[in-house]
């Protein structure tokens, strides 16, 4: 019965490390920031926010407080894009105020 040579058929650690990080620089990062509106018109916010960042944006999350007459949404983007969303939202909803931004783990899966 003929041996297996482990040493061949394994990849050598550089070469494992070097593929790895570049697909790591291949997959996009996400964020997520927040941003209030002091609003309860959801479906004019939302339709500000497609237009205005439509193809950018992964996810909305939106939170109504109708005690306090504030929409908050939660956008996710990826990290190479995040200047430019954040540019488009200001125009499109001049009034909004942006919360803290969270850079997304590897293992976060748009909902």
């Amino acid at each position: 019965m003929p041996q297996s040579n482990l040493a061949a058929d394994a990849t050598p650690r550089r070469r494992a490390l070097q593929t790895r990080s570049a697909h790591a620089k291949a997959t996009p990062v996400w964020i997520r920031f927040r941003l209030a509106v002091a609003s309860t018109e959801v479906f004019t916010i939302r339709q500000a926010l497609q237009r205005a960042i439509g193809q950018l944006a992964r996810i909305y999350i939106v939170r109504v407080d109708h005690r306090h007459h504030e929409t908050t949404v939660q956008v996710e983007v990826s990290r190479a894009h995040r200047e430019h969303a954040m540019d488009a939202i200001m125009h499109a909803l001049p009034a909004a105020e942006f919360g803290f931004a969270t850079e997304l783990g590897a293992d976060h899966v748009a909902h």
